[in-house]
């Protein structure tokens, strides 16, 4: 039996597109590598995404809203909360402010905690060693200008130790730091209920032993100075 011959395959109509040049291969590799950087960039992110750690926890904070002073008397105008990572607050974190008095200045920003205030540790910032003594002012006057955190000299009066007449003074105590101040200066009413002379004679100073034991013996003829900041 005769083997059906087929139809002949139709003509292939020539390609019209124009063979692709060297400027084409080149545009058409980098977009194939520009692709490729995406996709890789892309996976990068996820797994960067997936592989870092947790934020840490925070707690909200009240700390300075712009420098203060020493001896400044806080109100809720002079904090603002902010949130910090839990695991650097340090211990003593001040929860209400309001009448709190500093002993140190503060800068902004800041985390307030009592040992920044009045209400703190004695001698807390102070080095090793240090220990409070109590020093008599010498003018009374002068309290008005001391505060916790403010630096003071201590001098003693000389006196001839045979007449008891004064020969002069020595500087006993340099650049130390006031570290509690009587809460009250006024004494009795006097005369028609004007204030009363000041019944407050000294302030806490912090010193190392050597300079306490000058003190002691200077007892009745310290006078001290205010330092400039």
């Amino acid at each position: 039996m005769p083997v059906p011959l087929l139809p002949p395959a139709p003509p292939v109509a020539p390609s019209t597109a124009p063979p692709a040049g060297p400027r084409d291969r080149r545009r058409r590799r980098l977009t194939r590598r520009w692709l490729s950087a995406g996709l890789v960039a892309a996976a990068g992110g996820v797994s960067v995404a997936t592989l870092a750690p947790a934020d840490p926890p925070t707690a909200s904070v009240l700390v300075a809203a712009r420098d203060l002073p020493t001896g400044a008397v806080l109100t809720t105008t002079d904090v603002r909360e902010a949130a910090r990572p839990a695991d650097t607050l340090p211990d003593g974190v001040l929860d209400t402010v309001t009448g709190t008095v500093l002993a140190g200045p503060v800068r902004r920003g800041e985390v307030l905690t009592d040992a920044r205030t009045t209400s703190g540790p004695l001698l807390a910032g102070q080095p090793p060693g240090t220990v409070a003594t109590s020093v008599e002012v010498g003018d009374p006057a002068l309290l008005d200008s001391l505060a916790p955190g403010v630096r003071v000299d201590v001098l003693a009066r000389l006196e001839d130790p045979v007449t008891g007449a004064p020969t002069g003074a020595e500087r006993i105590a340099v650049d130390v730091v006031v570290v509690r101040v009587p809460t009250s200066t006024t004494g009795s009413p006097g005369l028609l209920g004007s204030p009363g002379p000041s019944s407050a004679s000294s302030v806490l100073v912090a010193v190392d032993s050597p300079t306490a034991a000058r003190l002691a013996a200077a007892a009745g003829r310290t006078v001290l100075t205010v330092r400039s900041s």
